[in-house]
């Protein structure tokens, strides 16, 4: 049986001009989520929505940012009994640095690369359970972006691995990787929740009065991808380029270097 992979966004991908709670721009944090299932457990997790939206009473939905509080945390625990595994990756803006010069603050090259260190995290945890491009799917939220030139820098990576992570991407068809508009998929309501929940951790917004919420991410965290020791930083969280380059509060920052996740069942 082949995986699934959805993955949708939180934050904008502008890095020219970045608000610093002074001046407008882009968020400071850009996060991507991944809800990665077998066809069983995509059943469960396409129920799971049905209910929902029907416990609500809101069959029309498609950003996290449209429900309230209260139906988040229940969307979460919800999710946080799936039997998915959930990736992220948080990157955060003021430390691209030589990068942001490199690339010309292009965010079309800046969504490349993060959407390439996520696949190399979430190819490198399948290869274990694959043997071929064939049995992983990935399926992008549909965006104004050159998804041409995307497909075409992703299979340059995978025929010339320099670094070690991108050696997993030979379980990766570049080219088989599709797009769906937002509402067009309840999976990918799903990875937006996930990228949703992650992002909230870093938001210091003056809506929420500079303090993160991390109870969406808490309540899914069991089911995000662990290494041997069940951590998932660095497995299923892949910080750009490490926790403490992230810059998060303090008690965030401990939320995640303590974090357990629930093993696989054997």
């Amino acid at each position: 049986m082949g995986f699934t992979v959805y993955i949708d966004e939180s934050g904008e991908t502008g890095i020219e001009k970045v608000r610093d709670g002074k001046k407008p721009g882009a968020s400071p944090y850009f996060v991507l989520g991944a809800v990665v299932c077998q066809p069983t457990s995509e059943v469960f997790a396409r129920n799971a929505i049905t209910q929902f939206r029907a416990e609500i009473g809101k069959t029309v939905w498609k950003h996290a940012t449209e429900l309230d509080h209260s139906e988040k945390v229940y969307l979460s625990r919800k999710l946080g009994r799936l039997p998915v595994r959930y990736f992220a990756l948080i990157s955060n803006k003021a430390t691209l640095h030589d990068y942001k010069e490199t690339i010309a603050s292009n965010p079309h090259k800046f969504y490349n690369k993060c959407v390439k260190y996520l696949l190399e995290c979430i190819c490198g945890y399948l290869s274990k359970h694959v043997n071929s491009s064939d049995e992983i799917k990935v399926v992008l939220e549909r965006r104004n972006h050159d998804y041409d030139t995307m497909l075409r820098y992703l299979q340059t990576v995978k025929e010339n691995p320099i670094y070690g992570p991108s050696k997993s991407l030979t379980y990766l068809n570049p080219f088989g990787i599709s797009t769906k508009a937002k509402g067009e998929d309840d999976m990918l309501e799903i990875a937006d929740f996930v990228a949703h929940a992650v992002y909230q951790c870093t938001n210091r917004s003056q809506s929420n009065f500079g303090i993160p919420e991390p109870r969406y991410f808490l309540e899914m965290s069991s089911r995000f991808a662990g290494n041997k020791l069940n951590k998932p930083l660095g497995t299923g969280i892949k910080c750009i380029h490490s926790l403490e380059s992230l810059g998060l509060d303090p008690d965030i920052k401990r939320t995640l270097e303590n974090l357990r996740v629930t093993p696989p069942s054997r």
